[in-house]
């Protein structure tokens, strides 16, 4: 997981981000497999989302196999429930996790701005990508040990 925190706060140097998480793709669910910019991140390990939950723009990036930016999370219930209670995330990027036909999972920037990500942020999230599917491997690989 230090390896992704690492990629994460590189990532954060060029795309501003208040938290970010990184999620695997396990069936129908993600699974926060790492993050930084949480209080606590170890309480978030292991928490879940439900890919077909229409109140989450989780599933879009996966459906979508492309990066998804929300201006304003208002519109989404699941922002407003569970471990986002409290973190006033507003503006939202997903970006998908991808080895070659494989979607792996995704993961997510935050900011407490609405309206903050724009397409500039998106292309220079995107390039993070591979870097981090190559530490989801190598921490599979790890644990399958």
């Amino acid at each position: 997981m230090e390896a992704i925190k690492a990629v994460l706060a590189e990532l954060r140097s060029i795309v501003p981000f208040d938290s970010a998480s990184v999620q695997e793709l396990r069936g129908g669910k993600l699974v926060i497999v790492g993050g930084i910019g949480f209080e606590d991140v170890d309480v978030i390990i292991g928490e879940s989302f439900d890919i077909h939950n229409a109140d989450s723009p989780n599933g879009e990036v996966i459906y979508r196999k492309t990066p998804f930016r929300v201006a304003d999370t208002e519109k989404y219930r699941a922002f407003r429930r569970g471990l986002h209670v409290g973190a006033d995330i507003r503006s939202w990027l997903g970006v998908p996790i991808v080895e070659g036909d494989e979607i792996l999972g995704m993961f997510a920037l935050d900011k407490r701005e609405p309206g903050f990500y724009t397409p500039e942020h998106e292309r220079a999230a995107v390039l993070f990508a591979p870097r981090i599917a190559d530490e989801m491997a190598r921490l599979r690989s790890r644990n399958a040990s």
